[in-house]
């Protein structure tokens, strides 16, 4: 090949690599490319959005109760998403054995947290038993995630620890979290979806009706080695509201007065004024209430009430006029001091009935100081029983006290029952008014 030959070739390929080069170096041409694909991605993203929608976040809150044979009831709960608490079922229906439903509900994404606040009591009443007239206060978290087309279950289950070394550690509630995809709810029934090929150099086209959902039609026979995916239907559900039901208050009294009443329970607390002897109707929604009154020149009151949804249900309250100041119970050094002490006869749990009316006081002073709390000591004298059955005999004492105080109205967990057995004597034990003086309870108030 002549000179000439070779200088035309050597220009030609001069020119060309000059190209690529330029075409290469030349700002926004890998950026256009790949922009080509993104739109591509993005395109293939939007129909398969269309065509599965994602289903919102949800939560399932569970609770575990307890069998019959464990021998332990459930006396109050509460619970709190995210500082907010849950209408539950009642308590009655959280102490039978099984899984039961606290709340079903839809959520934002993001951080959650369940606090879960359970009492316990135990329902042997055995008077040897090392935990009768114990209450298990237990509070515990958790802390879970949630995202869009996912259902978090968080189920509550209450555990028996055997070898606990102190019985106020022979409860524990512990927290599971389970995840699982939500179907999501599709108007069209459910059809193949053969995976498109999508020339990505090829200018992307907009699909005829922008943004209306893109149907995909099932083709008669498919390819071999094409794998299909099949959406499934899930109907929608149509959730009615709860119902509200109607708690109906009335206040009796001889006197010409009226009462101030507090409802506590389910939403934020109500403050109302009830007239003498004209009943009041209050619509609530399903829950459990506390209702305190507090009358001026009486005795103030609490009740708890279990609401059902679109159920009705009513308390009554007959005022008793406050003692004077000589007879009426005082706090001294934290220690509830009543005009007439709870006795005891020997060997016998119940208070005598000529010292109950001293319960009444007590009701006063808790429902008039909401945040205290109240720890009743049980005790016994040096001789009553043998030595071995003085420990379950206080603790009895202190039991039926509290169930006194639970029956008048004072929610289980502001109280709790401890047992002393004959370790704490006020008088000497040789002498039966000492023995008197010892077969007793000791109420001591609890403050924040």
């Amino acid at each position: 090949m002549c000179h000439a030959a070779w200088r035309l070739v050597d220009s030609s390929f001069l020119k060309i690599g000059s190209l690529v080069l330029a075409g290469l170096l030349a700002p926004g041409a890998l950026a256009a490319e790949s922009t080509r694909e993104e739109q591509v991605r993005a395109e293939l993203e939007r129909q398969l959005r269309a065509m599965v929608p994602e289903s919102p976040a949800e939560v399932q809150l569970l609770f575990e109760g307890f069998k019959p044979e464990d021998g332990y009831r459930l006396v109050e709960s509460d619970f709190l998403l995210d500082g907010e608490p849950l209408a539950v079922p009642s308590i009655d229906e959280l102490n039978a054995p099984g899984i039961h439903r606290l709340a079903v509900m839809k959520v934002e994404p993001g951080e959650h947290t369940l606090v879960s606040r359970v009492t316990y009591t135990n329902g042997s009443w055995s008077l040897f038993s090392e935990s009768n007239g114990f209450l298990w206060k237990i509070t515990a978290s958790v802390g879970f995630q949630t995202q869009r087309g996912l259902r978090v279950a968080v189920k509550a289950s209450p555990r028996v620890v055997p070898n606990a070394p102190d019985p106020r550690l022979k409860l524990k509630l512990t927290h599971a979290v389970t995840v699982e995809m939500i179907q999501p709810p599709q108007d069209e029934p459910a059809v193949a979806v053969k995976p498109a090929t999508v020339d990505a150099g090829a200018p992307v086209k907009p699909p005829p009706d922008a943004g209306a959902p893109v149907k995909v039609v099932q083709p008669a026979t498919p390819d071999a080695g094409v794998k299909t995916s099949v959406v499934s239907v899930t109907p929608p559900v149509e959730r009615t509201p709860a119902p509200t039901g109607r708690l109906r208050l009335q206040v009796t009294s001889k006197k010409p007065t009226s009462a101030t009443a507090f409802v506590r329970g389910t939403g934020e607390p109500l403050k109302l004024v009830l007239p003498r002897s004209k009943p009041h109707e209050l619509p609530l929604s399903a829950g459990a209430y506390t209702v305190d009154l507090i009358a001026d020149g009486f005795l103030a009151q609490t009740r708890q009430v279990e609401l059902a949804a679109g159920a009705d249900a009513s308390l009554a309250f007959a005022l008793v006029p406050a003692p004077k100041a000589a007879k009426a119970a005082k706090v001294l050094e934290n220690h509830v001091e009543l005009p007439q002490p709870l006795g005891f006869e020997e060997m016998k749990p119940v208070p005598t009935k000529t010292s109950l009316a001293g319960l009444d006081l007590v009701v006063d002073l808790l429902v008039r100081d909401p945040k205290a709390r109240l720890r009743v000591e049980g005790h016994t004298d040096g001789r009553e029983v043998p030595a071995p059955a003085r420990q379950g005999l206080s603790d009895a004492r202190a039991r039926a006290v509290v169930d006194l105080l639970v029956r008048a109205g004072v929610a289980p967990s502001r109280i709790e029952a401890v047992g002393m057995g004959d370790r704490s004597p006020k008088a000497p034990n040789l002498i039966p008014r000492g023995r008197d003086m010892n077969r007793r309870v000791e109420l001591v108030l609890l403050r924040p």
